[in-house]
């Protein structure tokens, strides 16, 4: 089967372009201290959530990028349908507002339009403790990006302490920490995926990334339109994880589409309340693995499916 899988880092580089700038001033910061020794798994919520930066160790890069918002948007916060242990189902909330909301704004809580959320400036934002020197500055969309920059790869030590310091502008200074964490290797091939049946996702654990943890996303139906997924996070990070039963049924309840997946990324995590709201830093190293359901067979065209099925919009052969 062909799949139309592409690298999400690339597909952000193309929509943002760069704004880094190695040469610019760097923000004050009295303190180069990038302890890790108390870190603490803390993400943004979701609800909360304005901003995030990441550090990625890609498959053959690493790069750094990220942007903050002038508030929540809305969509991004879905509900949790239900929840079992570290693992919740969400699902897309549907938002209706009338009269409909302007070009500018979007629909909010309450059924009331909002000013639809807007980059903002951090500053220069300057991150220690990579092998090379990186001092971001933002973009015409105000979005940030190493893309300018050549780091080498991988771009820090496993077990390297980290730090992001944003120098403040639109929002004010801040600074979060993070833990080099280490490539992140699962076991090759699908995972088959069956109402009803326990289903272990495993990969190759860590003994030296302390404050890292395990996120996995399961989405079925992404290309169906279909914003729901099962998600477990603050994993430890044993090498192996059984995915809860009943919401794996509860999702395929409600549907499947063309080329369903399982992520697993390997990531620490911290985050700062801002003027703004929420805003998190994640380094991360992530892999993602098809899924298989029987009886579903995902597609590109139609000469990926059998005699007397064609491909639908949703790419499963029907």
């Amino acid at each position: 089967m062909k799949t139309r899988h592409g690298a999400r880092y690339l597909l952000l580089l193309a929509v943002w372009g760069s704004g880094c700038n190695s040469s610019s001033p760097e923000p004050s910061d009295e303190s180069e201290d990038t302890d890790t020794s108390e870190l603490t798994y803390k993400p943004c919520d979701a609800s909360q959530r304005v901003g995030q930066f990441t550090v990625e160790l890609g498959e053959g890069y690493t790069a750094v990028q990220g942007r903050v918002l002038s508030g929540v948007v809305p969509a991004n916060v879905r509900q949790v349908e239900a929840q079992e242990g570290e693992c919740r189902l969400l699902r897309g909330r549907t938002l209706f507002c009338d009269p409909a909301c302007g070009a500018s704004q979007t629909c909010g809580e309450g059924g009331v339009c909002i000013a639809y959320p807007t980059a903002r400036s951090v500053g220069t934002v300057r991150v220690q403790g990579l092998k090379a020197e990186l001092s971001m500055t933002p973009n015409s969309a105000k979005f940030y990006s190493s893309a300018g920059t050549t780091l080498p790869h991988p771009g820090f030590d496993e077990g390297a302490t980290l730090k992001l310091v944003a120098g403040g502008a639109d929002v004010e200074a801040f600074s979060l920490r993070g833990q080099g964490v280490a490539a992140l290797a699962a076991s090759e091939g699908a995972i088959t995926l069956e109402r009803d049946k326990p289903v272990t996702v495993s990969w190759t654990p860590s003994a030296s990334s302390a404050a890292a943890r395990i996120h996995l996303v399961v989405d079925l139906a992404h290309h169906g339109g279909i914003a729901a997924s099962l998600e477990c996070d603050g994993l430890a990070d044993t090498g192996s994880f059984t995915l809860p039963t009943g919401l794996v049924s509860r999702l395929l309840d409600v549907g499947v589409a063309g080329f369903p997946k399982v992520s697993i990324s390997r990531r620490s995590a911290d985050s700062v309340t801002t003027s703004a709201g929420c805003v998190d830093l994640l380094v991360l190293s992530q892999v993602d693995r098809e899924i298989l359901i029987p009886g579903l067979v995902s597609c590109s065209g139609d000469e990926d499916c059998p005699e007397g099925k064609t491909c639908h919009s949703d790419l499963t052969c029907q």
